[in-house]
């Protein structure tokens, strides 16, 4: 039931902004859609299990929902989320939002299960095997980092506009998150995992 309010909840939303004959590109729109689509429907793999499911299966479906939502969905859901925002208030510019976002996605088709392998240590998995895994893990929040500094670099103009004074506090907020994100998962990340 929760997965499909959070759907019908968010297509409410999105749904007449993608069928709006506005001429604009809806690239950027299609992409958080369906990361937002993604994130409901994952969390559907959590119910793979029941009262009397063996502890490993249930163990195996909590592990793909807690890490591969974390190593993968998250990260592609919140460069979309936080582009489609700096886009709309002008901070970045709609080309480089929708570049980011699609290689948040790319990284992810290409390395989100590859990047969990860092996570297989108890498993008896080689150390190549976990340092791939590492290195792709720590490259999946390289996009948010690059949105974020060219938030930033933007936000040079806040002088300039008077909106910009209003909207201060939550734009600071969405920059701390790309900041924040690129220290946790990205600097200390690559350190720890590889």
């Amino acid at each position: 039931a929760g997965i499909a309010f959070w759907l019908v909840l968010m297509a409410r939303a999105i749904f007449p902004a993608l069928l709006a004959p506005n001429g604009q590109d809806k690239n950027l729109l299609a992409l958080l859609t369906s990361s937002v689509v993604c994130i409901g429907l994952f969390y559907g793999s959590g119910l793979f299990y029941g009262e009397r499911t063996h502890i490993s299966v249930m163990e195996y479906w909590r592990w793909w929902v807690v890490h591969l939502w974390v190593e993968g969905f998250f990260e592609v859901f919140a460069t979309t989320a936080l582009a489609f925002i700096f886009s709309t208030l002008g901070l970045v510019s709609y080309r480089m939002a929708t570049a980011a976002s699609l290689a948040s996605a790319s990284l992810f088709m290409l390395g989100g299960v590859p990047g969990t392998f860092h996570h297989l240590y108890f498993s008896g998995t080689t150390t190549p095997v976990m340092a791939v895994g590492a290195s792709f893990s720590a490259l999946e929040v390289v996009p948010l980092v690059v949105l974020g500094h060219e938030a930033w670099e933007h936000w040079s103009l806040q002088h300039k506009t008077e909106w910009m004074k209003r909207l201060r506090w939550p734009l600071m907020c969405f920059v701390a998150v790309a900041f924040w994100n690129m220290l946790g998962a990205g600097v200390f990340g690559f350190l720890i995992k590889p």
